[in-house]
Parts: C-alpha cells; structure tokens; sequence
C-alpha cells in the first residue's frame, strides 16, 4: 500500500511519530518523576534508621550484662559509631540531593545515590539494632521488628538496588568520558 499511496503513508507516518512523541514524553515524565522521588525515599529510609537508633541506644545504656552497660563494651560501642557514622552519611546524601535538585541542578545521580545508601544504611542499623536489644528485639514490645520490615520495601520502590547502581554507573561513566 505505502508504494502507491505515499500521501496516505506520509499521513500515517505522521499519527505514529506523534503517538511515539507523546509515550516518549510521558516516559521523560514519569522517570523525571522517579528521580525526584527516590530522594524521598532515601529522606524515609534515613528516618527509618534514625528512628530504631533513636530507640535502640538508650536500652543499650540502661541494660547490663556483667555489672556494666552492653554500650560500655567496646565491640557493642564500635558497632554503634559505625551505624551512627552510617546514618550521617546517608542523611549528607540526601540533603545533597535535594540541594541539588532546588537548585535545578542536575541531580539523578545523587538522588539515586542517597536512595541506595539510605536503603542500605536502614537495613544494615535495624538489623543492629535487633542484635543490640537481644532476644526482645523480635518481640512486638518494641519497635525494632517494625523498623526492620518497614526498610525493605526502600530497595525495592522507586527502582531497586541494582537499577541504582545501574544509574549511578552510567552518570559516572558519562562525566568520565566527558573528559576525554
């Protein structure tokens, strides 16, 4: 058909290049829209870890084991500065990302960095968290089995852990061959 009615073609041609235009732009849209809300999710993945942190310490002060605090031992006290140093990396990622993105900079590779960190920081501190409280950790009387099931579903939604590391290959590879 397209051999002896071009003009019908070409108007054929015509409805599909603007059907395509219009799913490439809604794809621009809704991946625009994924990485601004992965900042958002790496903003609930840090609270999620801060907020068993914040619940977890005080019992490691309180509780004794051998006469003393389970936080005055060394290997408890060194595994609570890494979570903490952890935590303050992930919420430095996120304020950097937002800080970017008000900026209108571009931002899709910190963005995506502070939701892979922060995903990974949130499960890495309630899971230390659990082991920190000991047997009640698991129990329903405190929070940190919550805390513990709520941080999965961030490396899942807005992209999962390898989509970020995916992304954030790609943006490193583009600054680097940029220089060339």
């Amino acid at each position: 058909m397209q051999f002896f009615y071009s003009n019908d073609f070409l108007k054929l041609d015509e409805r599909f290049n603007l059907q395509l235009l219009n799913i490439l732009l809604r794809y621009k849209y809704a991946i625009g829209m994924l990485n601004g809300g992965r900042i958002g999710i790496g903003a609930q993945m840090l609270g999620i870890a801060q907020g068993c942190f914040d619940k977890t310490i005080p019992y490691t002060l309180q509780r004794k084991q051998f006469g003393k605090p389970i936080f005055d031992f060394q290997g408890i006290n060194h595994q609570v500065s890494r979570v903490a140093t952890q935590i303050e990396c992930a919420r430095l990622l996120v304020y950097n990302a937002c800080r970017l993105k008000e900026a209108g900079l571009p931002f899709v590779k910190q963005a995506a960095m502070a939701k892979y960190f922060a995903s990974e920081v949130a499960t890495e501190t309630t899971s230390k968290c659990i082991e920190w409280m000991g047997g009640v950790g698991y129990t329903k009387d405190y929070p940190m089995e919550k805390y513990y099931r709520d941080c999965k579903i961030g490396s899942i939604y807005e992209g999962t852990t390898n989509i970020q590391l995916n992304t954030i290959g790609k943006h490193i590879e583009q600054e680097y061959r940029g220089k060339d």
